[in-house]
């Protein structure tokens, strides 16, 4: 086989580059071998990414990483490492004088770090080719088995920067083709203009550290992102996305389109979810029924209206019951923007047959929620109960969220991966209440009342939905006003219905 595809273990990273990196084998008698390069200016996270990177990919390919030092003291990347490795540690960094040790994949991926010996200055183009093969020679005489080869960093101060002759850069590339590694270049760059290292390599990731979108005169936090600019033998999404340094390593937080591209559905493994344990009611009014009325496992539903608690109460109704009564068994998965959770908890439990997510931090991005909702649905492919349905609200806080707009993209992006598994989603959101008429009762319930509109815009829930819910007061619900007017988007039919009537 000439080419292989490699996951690694990196959280977001498959979805950005299409299912993982794509290694060639060029040479017959060589592994597959890849040209990877990162680039950004200082303070960016190249290092720290590249690190984590190396340790990855040696991971996945069961063998080791030498990592040749330009600039850095291979104890500065022993430190850095072991820092931003707090929870788990997949690999380990080792320093000169090397130790004979057990072979790799007995004890895990090692990163083998030294000094790259350039000479004096003028002379390191000429010199960087034996530096790394005397490297590569210390690493194979302590026992490693080299998969990975890390260059940190090539700048302009040394004569490796952007300007560095073609000759050169190819003939790195080539080195890593004859001996069959990995080759993680790391560039210090000031802008996002090509360099000859950006020819010669198979992808190219521009890391950045800067403002996330932001609506104009709104402070924004300060976050790293990282765009593919160049994927030579497989599909990407170009981004940006976002990053992050957590206790358990790096974490990509892919931008929503990622999440909708055609590579996307075998990465999600949304079939899986695609399971009915039985057939699902809409437990609403009696005319709500097939087949005029639309399956409740094909629509997205918007219920809203001026009271929190009743529109939450009716929005845990729909979709809560078999056709004879009986609760459905699937659970439900509640997106809850009213509630913030602990990292330590990862920001998910389960709690009486709902699996929570705390959206609540008001400077949750919609990167960062589409990874939140990702990490529950590779836990539900277990032995967990079928999604029942998702249950997302209430969409009325987000106004004081930071931005709002990328969380209600994020919110699009999640009602159609649901759509796609034929999982019933309801959206509610608290309004701001309006007038009603009261009118003379003449025969058809929806004449005997009138809405007065308050000039209040229209929720956004319903943006999104298929059927909307649209709730009264419960104060002017009665035996001629119902509780809730349900439409069905696409025809225009209508019913009345009071969830409650039996209660009452």
């Amino acid at each position: 086989m000439n080419s292989q595809l490699i996951t690694v273990d990196i959280p977001g990273l498959d979805l950005a580059l299409g299912g993982g990196i794509w290694a060639v084998r060029r040479m017959p008698e060589a592994n597959a071998s890849a040209t990877l390069l990162l680039r950004g200016p200082p303070g960016s996270g190249k290092t720290a990414f590249g690190t984590q990177l190396a340790a990855a990919l040696g991971l996945a390919l069961g063998g080791d990483a030498a990592y040749g030092c330009v600039e850095l003291l291979p104890v500065e990347l022993q430190a850095q490492y072991a820092n931003l490795q707090l929870e788990r540690a997949r690999a380990k960094v080792v320093i000169p004088p090397f130790q004979k040790g057990a072979p790799a994949g007995d004890t895990g991926c090692r990163i083998f770090a030294g000094l790259l010996d350039l000479g004096a200055s003028g002379q390191e183009q000429t010199r960087l080719g034996p530096a790394i093969h005397a490297l590569l020679d210390e690493v194979s005489r302590a026992g490693g088995r080299p998969r990975v080869l890390v260059i940190d960093s090539l700048s302009e101060g040394y004569g490796l920067g952007g300007s560095a002759p073609r000759l050169l850069a190819d003939a790195l590339s080539k080195l890593a083709a004859e001996l069959g590694l990995i080759l993680v270049l790391l560039e210090e760059a000031i802008d996002s203009r090509p360099s000859t290292w950006s020819f010669t390599s198979d992808v190219v990731l521009e890391l950045a550290s800067g403002e996330e979108d932001r609506s104009p005169g709104s402070p924004a936090p300060f976050e790293r992102r990282v765009t593919v600019t160049k994927n030579r033998f497989g599909p990407s999404d170009a981004g940006p996305h976002r990053f992050e340094f957590l206790p358990s390593g790096l974490r990509l937080f892919p931008r929503p389109t990622a999440y909708l591209a055609t590579w996307a559905e075998r990465l999600l493994k949304l079939e899986v979810l695609q399971e009915e344990i039985a057939p699902q009611s809409w437990v609403a009014a009696p005319e709500v029924r097939q087949p005029d009325w639309p399956d409740i496992r094909d629509c997205v539903i918007a219920v809203h209206g001026p009271e929190a608690h009743v529109v939450h109460q009716v929005s845990g109704m729909l979709g809560s019951e078999e056709p004879g009564g009986n609760p459905y068994p699937g659970i439900i998965l509640f997106i809850d923007f009213l509630r913030q959770m602990g990292r330590r908890r990862e920001e998910e439990f389960y709690d009486e047959g709902t699996w929570v997510i705390g959206a609540g931090n008001p400077y949750l991005s919609g990167h960062r929620l589409l990874a939140m909702v990702r990490d529950s649905l590779d836990r539900f492919r277990g032995n967990e109960p079928v999604i029942g349905k998702v249950l997302i609200g209430d969409l009325r806080s987000l106004r004081s969220f930071w931005n709002p707009e990328g969380l209600r993209r994020a919110i699009a992006v999640i009602t159609a991966l649901f759509r796609q598994a034929r999982i019933p989603v309801v959206l509610f959101e608290t309004t701001a209440p309006r007038q009603i008429e009261q009118i003379q009762p003449v025969g058809d319930i929806f004449s005997q009342s009138h809405i007065v509109e308050t000039g209040h815009p229209e929720p956004h829930a319903v943006d999104f939905a298929d059927i909307v819910v649209d709730l009264l007061p419960m104060r002017l619900s009665g035996r001629v006003t119902p509780l809730a007017r349900i439409t069905d988007v696409r025809t225009g039919r209508q019913h009345a219905w009071n969830p409650f009537a039996e209660d009452e």
